[in-house]
């Protein structure tokens, strides 16, 4: 039996997901997971990455939706670097947004979260629920490291203007 459904499995070959619900005591709400729907979906791939780097870039842009183009890998690790955040916080670009588990680690209020996944979501929701169309748009082109950057420094996320380049 178990080899006739390991078999079948096999040849159906369906892509796995995880669906990472970040609920309480995890670290994350519900609105965070309404605010970001594509966030609530990460690749089974994405979701056991690591907090740091291209890693957590990609792990991001899955969580986000957004094309795992070289450019976008580019311009997440280039954000990271110009955050200059510390990866034991799960929260790579220094978002703002509270969720029940996170707690400030800075003046301005910073968070850090429980866990990557629930740093990711945060990020994810943090870019779907304010003023930040234009790094969406970037984002979703796929095709231009520097218009990210350029994006991210001209809104209010507080980013100092950074070079970025595709990977």
């Amino acid at each position: 039996m178990r080899l006739a459904l390991a078999a079948l499995a096999a040849a159906v070959a369906l892509p796995l997901v995880v669906i990472v619900l970040v609920l309480g005591s995890t670290g994350g709400s519900a609105a965070a997971a309404a605010a970001a729907p594509a966030g609530a979906v990460i690749p089974a791939s994405a979701a056991g990455a690591g907090s740091t780097g291209t890693a957590w870039a990609r792990s991001l842009l899955a969580a986000g939706g957004w094309p795992a183009t070289g450019c976008n890998t580019g311009a997440v690790v280039a954000w990271e670097r110009a955050e200059g955040s510390t990866p034991a916080w799960h929260n790579l670009l220094d978002t703002t947004l509270r969720e029940p588990g996170s707690h400030p680690v800075n003046s301005v209020g910073v968070q850090a979260y429980p866990s990557v996944q629930a740093g990711l979501a945060a990020t994810v929701a943090t870019l779907r629920g304010g003023p930040y169309g234009p790094i969406l748009a970037a984002l979703a082109a796929g095709d231009n490291a520097q218009a990210v950057a350029d994006a991210v420094a001209a809104s209010p996320w507080g980013t100092e203007p950074f070079t970025a380049s595709c990977a």
